[in-house]
């Protein structure tokens, strides 16, 4: 899900932007370990609740018990269910903006989930810059992620 390299220099800017009681909650569903635990550490010093899951069973328990704002989602997962099985239950129950990982053709993504509403799509290997950027924009209320 993320890329080293230039983006670890933000690690230098100073205090998180972005803590206090009304911190976006952000779920990570990613199921390549080292990918789920940078990106939920560089989010997490960018100053966002953030919870991690690297199955959809998992993610769908988290959600449930401590609802997200927004959902960080691979799209493909090991496992039966993959992150559209996932995105498509979450906002059936819950009001949540999702941002779609993958490594795959967004436009195949886009045609096997024509109902979720995702706000972004972003192609891995992804920028933990670019990730932080379109929160960031859902943090300022823009709906629509580029």
């Amino acid at each position: 899900m993320a890329t080293p390299g230039r983006n670890v220099t933000d690690l230098t800017r100073g205090p998180p932007p972005n803590s206090g009681e009304g911190a976006l909650r952000i779920l990570i569903v990613e199921d390549e370990a080292a990918a789920r635990i940078a990106t939920r550490r560089y989010l997490q010093y960018r100053g966002w609740s953030v919870d991690a899951a690297g199955s959809a069973e998992e993610a769908i328990r988290i959600a449930r018990r401590r609802p997200p704002d927004v959902l960080i989602c691979d799209w493909k997962l090991n496992g039966r269910r993959d992150g559209v099985d996932v995105a498509r239950l979450l906002q059936s129950e819950q009001n949540v903006d999702i941002i779609f990982v993958t490594a795959y053709a967004q436009n195949e993504l886009r045609r096997s989930a024509p109902d979720v509403r995702a706000v972004g799509c972003l192609r891995k290997p992804i920028s933990l810059g670019a990730l932080a950027a379109a929160v960031e924009a859902l943090a300022n209320g823009r709906r629509r992620i580029h």
